[in-house]
């Protein structure tokens, strides 16, 4: 008997702890937190702080995001890492990923100029499918980027963020 009300007791804490007063389910504890984050300072140049990620974690390959026409609807960002970037290439990256809508059917540009809330890149690259305004369920959303890797450390997703808040510019 006793095992049994500890069971009861168990399961009324965890149904209670999952929901709230309304009948919705908290947002998941994983979602990234846009009000306390500084997107001002420091500035961040896409050409110094931003292409480099792009170009050691995304576009080593030219069947994901490293063919300057793109390939399979994935979006340009940049050539390898052994290569510098010309105008031109960095005009492309810009062209089909600042303003463009995604791929999946996120209801997001994969790049939002000044938003990086509602920019999918930063939901793939945050690992924070089931976050914010997407449409898509986070299994048709595709899976986060890097693709099959570590995700990117804070720092480096957090300059990303920070070139989006501050216009998405070519700098």
């Amino acid at each position: 008997m006793r095992k049994l009300f500890l069971i009861f007791l168990v399961g009324t804490a965890c149904a209670g702890a999952a929901c709230g007063d309304d009948g919705t389910e908290p947002a998941p504890s994983a979602c990234f937190d846009y009000s306390k984050f500084d997107g001002e300072t420091p500035e961040v140049s896409f050409t110094a702080d931003v292409l480099p990620v792009f170009q050691r974690s995304c576009s080593f390959s030219s069947t994901c995001h490293g063919a300057e026409a793109g390939s399979a609807g994935f979006a340009y960002l940049g050539p390898g890492l052994s290569e510098q970037a010309t105008p031109a290439q960095v005009d492309a990256i810009v062209a089909q990923n600042v303003g463009v809508a995604s791929r999946s059917p996120s209801g997001m540009p994969r790049i939002a100029a000044g938003d990086p809330a509602n920019s999918f890149l930063m939901h793939k690259l945050d690992d924070t499918l089931s976050c914010g305004d997407l449409e898509c369920a986070p299994d048709s959303c595709g899976a986060p980027m890097p693709f099959g890797g570590e995700p990117l450390p804070a720092a480096e997703r957090d300059a990303i963020r920070r070139w989006i808040q501050q216009g998405a510019k070519v700098n």
